[in-house]
Parts: structure tokens; C-alpha cells; sequence
């Protein structure tokens, strides 16, 4: 089956949308969780507030997995195309709903609970949009694989940037009342606005090449399949997955209250340092990518996986010797990232064949963030408040490099099919 250049830079743009559209969700709820927490929960004591607020959060985010697991089987039995057109449907559905919907004040209980409700589609559509995204575009661009994957969560950095962008305008445009009463709401609004747009647009969307030869022979259950028949690339894919899934939290989500908190850093000069550094995380990520179209996945990422696991407790000892040190700690670690973290997700579309590609990739990528992006941060803090060893986050960044590396050596990758 040919494929047009066109139809592969649309398939690469309109399935880049959605995977920038969950990183602006998740900082845009997270910036704006103060407010969420006193429009949709009654308690006086701010801190439970906060707290209830994040627990909804969580909530979206633990459903992911399964997500995964519903979209993923009829990606890999009806088509990519049909399901990411119903997740951006979803999400956009689910966005725009939070953006207008009545607060505690005004439904009470039922608010909070149509929050909660609300958060889980958003977080059952995401489990399948990434995954969806990278399987469609890797199928549809297989001699470029490496360059659709790395352009793909280059866009999701930029979804994250954006966010923080949106943030800070509100924020300095409108007063804390207004805010509080309206403003984090245009958030929503904005985020439910361009999932609209990637819906319409997604009609375009042509159907894999790789799934329409294989159409008439698909599994009836993919994932069953999976489990029976690839269980090595399954652990493998964990692994690798666990390396992204700790170096986004650690060194990005994780770090402002890290730096602050515990080394009492000043807050402007880390936030300056940490967005330095996610521009650095995300612009070589297409530049990773291409590499590995030349001359392999396996060499390049097993690389750039042992260069992380090497230098990340020595640059989280660099970082400790004072917030001068921290913007060429956060430049160094960031570049060394992107190219580890890059060459991450399409290793992931390489060690499943076609008939259980989505299944694969979605179970090890909801799998993964769930469990590692969810725990390190937890843990890190863990350890230091029960032992005062401040160079956790560094210790937990090495190890789960470490392990990807050794699962990367172990990997083998299929080869990219004709286009």
C-alpha cells in the first residue's frame, strides 16, 4: 500500500495533537489545583482541599492503564484511525465539561462526583491517545520512524510548555478573585478548544498501512495474544518505558518543590533552571529520533541509556553545590535525557509486530507511568524525610536507567516494514 508524503505529515501533525494536549491537561489541572480544590470540595482547611483536589487527579491517572487495555484492543482489531478519533472526541467532551461546569457552591456533592467522573474519561482516553499516536504514525512513516516518534514527544513537551505559558498569562492578566471565580477555567476551555479542532481534523487521518494488510487477520483478543506470545518483549518494554517514566517526574515535575523544599533553593532561579531545561529535554528529541533511522535503534539508545545512568547521581552532586551550579546541571542532564528518553518510544513500536503493536505499546506505557512516573517522586521524598539523603531523586534516576539499558541491550527490534 503507497502512502503519500502528505498522508504521512498529517498523520504525523494530527497524531502529535493529542499527545501535547494530555501534558497541557495534566499541568493545566495541576497549576490550578488550589482553585479546583475550593470551587468543587467544601472543606475549610485548604490543605484538605489541595489534597482532595490531587487525589482526582491521581484518580484520572490510575485509570490510564486501563484505557490502554480498551482502546488498544480495538485499535488492534478495528483500526488506529476509529480509536484516535474517539479519544480526542472524549477528551475534548470531558475538557470542555470541567471548563463549564458548576461548582460545589451551586451542586454540591454532585459536583464533585461529576469531577471525579469527568477526570477518569479524560484519563481512560489518554491511556489510549499516546500509545494510538505512536503505533499510527510509526506505521504510516516506518523508514522514519525514529523522526515521527521523537517529533511525537517532542510535541508533548510543548503541550506541557504551553500550559505553563496559558498559566501565567492568567494568572497576570486576572486578579486571585478572578481567578479563583472564572479564570482557571479558560484553561479548560483552551485545552477543550484545540481537542475539538484535532477532532475535526482527524477525519483526514488515513488508516495505517501496516493494519490495513493485516486487517482481515487480526486477533480477537490482542492483548490475550500478547501475553502468550511475547512476554520477553512485554518485560523489556517496562523497562525502557520505566527509564522516561522516571526522568520526567524526577527531573521536571518533581524538581521545583525538590529544589526548594529540601536544598532551599530560590524558587524563580529554579524555575528558570527547570524550564531551561525541559526546552533542552524536547527539541533534540526529533534529532534522536533520525539518528536511529540511519543507523538503528538499539546502538544509539543503548548509549544515550548508559550516559544517563552514569551521569545522573554525579549530576545531582553538581547540583548540590549551590543554585549557581543548577543551570548547567539542568542543561547537561536535559541533553543527555533527550537523547535516552527519545529514542525510548519508538524502541517500544520495534519490539512488537504488527498485530498486537498497540496492545503492546499501550500496556507498557500506561503500565509504566502509572507505576514508575507515580512512584519516584513518592519515594524520593520518602527517603529523604526518613534519612536526610538528599541525593535520592539522583540515586532512583541512575537505577532505572540502568535497568533500560540492560533491557535495550536484550531487546530485539522487528525490522520497519516497506512503506
Amino acid at each position: 500500500m503507497t502512502v503519500t508524503a502528505s498522508e504521512r505529515n498529517r498523520a504525523l501533525f494530527l497524531g502529535s495533537m493529542g499527545g501535547g494536549l494530555e501534558f497541557y491537561d495534566f499541568v493545566i489541572y495541576a497549576s490550578f489545583a488550589s482553585q479546583i480544590g475550593k470551587t468543587f470540595f467544601p472543606s475549610e482547611a485548604a490543605a484538605t482541599r489541595l489534597l482532595a483536589a490531587f487525589a482526582v487527579f491521581a484518580a484520572g491517572y490510575l485509570v490510564r492503564p486501563i484505557g490502554g487495555i480498551l482502546f488498544s484492543h480495538f485499535g488492534d482489531r478495528y483500526g488506529r484511525k476509529l480509536m484516535l478519533r474517539v479519544s480526542i472526541a472524549g477528551m475534548a467532551g470531558a475538557t470542555f465539561l470541567i471548563a463549564f461546569m458548576p461548582g460545589y457552591a451551586s451542586w454540591g456533592i454532585s459536583a464533585t462526583i461529576a469531577l471525579v467522573a469527568l477526570r477518569m474519561v479524560q484519563g481512560l482516553c489518554l491511556g489510549g491517545e499516546i500509545p494510538g499516536a505512536m503505533t499510527l504514525i510509526t506505521e504510516t512513516m516506518p523508514k522514519r520512524r525514529g523522526l515521527a516518534c521523537g517529533f511525537l514527544f517532542m510535541i508533548i513537551n510543548v503541550g506541557m510548555l504551553a500550559a505553563q505559558a496559558v498559566q501565567w498569562a492568567i494568572e497576570l492578566l486576572l486578579s486571585d478573585a478572578a481567578v479563583l471565580s472564572y479564570g482557571w477555567r479558560i484553561g479548560f476551555f483552551i485545552g477543550g478548544l484545540v481537542a475539538i479542532a484535532g477532532f475535526v481534523l482527524r477525519a483526514r487521518l488515513s488508516e495505517s498501512p501496516a493494519f490495513a494488510e493485516l486487517e482481515a487477520a487480526t486477533h480477537k483478543v490482542p492483548l490475550a495474544a500478547l501475553f502468550r506470545d511475547h512476554r520477553r518483549a512485554v518485560w523489556i518494554g517496562l523497562f525502557v518505558t520505566g527509564l522516561g517514566a522516571a526522568t520526567v517526574p524526577l527531573l521536571y515535575l518533581y524538581m521545583n518543590s525538590y529544589l526548594t523544599d529540601f536544598l532551599k533553593y530560590d524558587p524563580d532561579q529554579v524555575s528558570t533552571a527547570v524550564l531551561v531545561g525541559i526546552i533542552l529535554f524536547s527539541l533534540p528529541m526529533p534529532l534522536a529520533g533520525l539518528i536511529s533511522d540511519f543507523v538503528g535503534i538499539k546502538v544509539p539508545a543503548f548509549i544515550a541509556a548508559l550516559a544517563l545512568a552514569i551521569a545522573a547521581i554525579p549530576v545531582y552532586v553538581w547540583i548540590h553545590q549551590g543554585v549557581g551550579e543548577l543551570m548547567p546541571a539542568m542543561i547537561v542532564i536535559s541533553l543527555i535525557g533527550a537523547f535516552a528518553w527519545g529514542l525510548g518510544p519508538v524502541l517500544l513500536t520495534a519490539i512488537f509486530p504488527t498485530d498486537v503493536r498497540y496492545s503492546g505499546v499501550a500496556f507498557v506505557y500506561n503500565i509504566g507511568f502509572a507505576l514508575v512516573g507515580g512512584l519516584t517522586p513518592l519515594a524520593a521524598t520518602f527517603i529523604i524525610q526518613q534519612t536526610g539523603f538528599t541525593l535520592a531523586p539522583g540515586f532512583l534516576l541512575a537505577l532505572f536507567a540502568a535497568l533500560a539499558t540492560v533491557a535495550i541491550f536484550l531487546s530485539q527490534t522487528l525490522p520497519a516494514e516497506d512503506a
